[in-house]
């Protein structure tokens, strides 16, 4: 095989599979990165057997073939490639690399040793903008858990029906629900687990421009967008019953600016302690006092973010990350925060906006820990 392609090129197809090269403890090829040419374009691919990701660039093909790559130096090489176009030529697996006055030579494997990149051609489709896909993942992605035990919180529900798609995540203390519907996408139901590495995956590989083309089927999801293609196995659908956490409207509703409370938190949070991570959050009228202590430094720190809150003096505890979280995954500078009491779920969300919401536990007072005790 042999080719000729610019260093782009590669740059592009080597870091946007990387994510999915395998481990050896299950199968020693999977540490490598399959490349492949024919009708002008040069193939990349990557997979764990889990994920798989394939990436597809313009390329001059001179004699089409395949061959297989250790991961690790394709890496290393093409992030040190100068800036012009690269000579690809393999024989007998014997491969050389050329780009301006810069040459290599290495070994690769037999391209039937690799498996094969399986598509899924058929299924459920519905189409969407990128830029909305990466924009539910960075909303829901983070309440997914990440205990081992709990393997069935590790992925975000997505959920169709009549046109509408929801999305939800928790890991049994918090939940974020991400809502978007189109009429053009099937009636459903469809009910599936994305593993979060798999969402994961898409938020470092996908383009950030373009039409993302779902394909569902039983067992396997694609997303493809541009010059990739992502497909992975779906998890074994234990969810919760989701909405049973979902709170009834809350009592209390308070407009905050959110930079001004994140900056808050993290301020308040060095002096948190370090089992707990908890906050507190003292409201009154026209204001929240954001409160961390450290016993074991005798430390405490305070900062206070002026909001529209008109409600019965109240304080509410938070896990500072939890809290963080959600700060950082919207985007709106005014948020909601709706509660009923210290001890139910408030609900996060942005100023006018109905298509997502963020349900926090709140933490047990340090009386009520003692008397759980005794």
């Amino acid at each position: 095989m042999k080719f000729t392609t610019s260093s782009a090129t590669w740059m592009r197809g080597i870091s946007a599979v990387q994510t999915a090269v395998g481990s050896a403890i299950s199968n020693q090829i999977l540490e490598n990165i399959h490349v492949s040419c024919e009708d002008n374009l040069v193939s990349f691919l990557a997979t764990n057997l889990s994920v798989t990701i394939r990436c597809d660039g313009e390329a001059e093909i001179e004699a089409p073939g395949s061959t297989v790559l250790p991961a690790k130096i394709l890496v290393g090489l093409v992030q040190s490639l100068p800036n012009d176009d690269v000579v690809f030529e393999e024989k007998n697996e014997n491969v050389s690399i050329k780009c301006a006055k810069f040459s290599a030579k290495l070994k690769g494997q037999d391209a039937a040793l690799y498996p094969p990149f399986n598509q899924v051609d058929e299924g459920d489709e519905l189409g969407m903008p990128v830029e909305t896909l990466k924009s539910l993942i960075k909303r829901t992605i983070f309440a997914t858990s990440q205990e081992k035990s709990r393997y069935e919180l590790d992925g975000v529900k997505f959920e169709l029906a009549d046109g509408k798609l929801t999305c939800i995540a928790t890991d049994g203390r918090r939940m974020a629900m991400y809502k978007a519907s189109n009429e053009k996408w099937p009636k459903g139901p469809i009910s599936i687990l994305v593993p979060s590495k798999t969402l994961t995956t898409i938020q470092q590989s996908m383009p950030d421009e373009g039409e993302v083309t779902i394909r569902i089927q039983e067992r396997k999801i694609q997303f493809s967008c541009g010059d990739v293609v992502i497909v992975s196995n779906l998890l074994v659908d234990n969810f919760p019953q989701y909405e049973r956490i979902l709170p009834s409207e809350g009592k209390f509703k308070t407009l905050i600016n959110r930079s001004e409370l994140m900056s808050a938190v993290k301020r308040a949070a060095n002096l948190t302690s370090l089992e707990t991570s908890m906050l507190v959050f003292k409201m009154d009228k026209g204001q929240i006092e954001v409160v961390g202590e450290r016993e074991e430094v005798g430390g405490s720190g305070r900062d206070v973010v002026d909001c529209g809150y008109e409600g019965d003096p109240m304080e509410i505890r938070y896990n500072h990350r939890y809290v963080s979280d959600v700060l950082r995954a919207l985007d709106e500078e005014k948020i909601e925060l709706e509660l009923t009491d210290s001890r139910k779920p408030g609900v996060f969300r942005s100023e006018g906006v109905d298509d997502y919401l963020y349900v926090l536990m709140p933490m047990r007072p340090p009386e009520d820990e003692e008397k759980k005790e005794e």
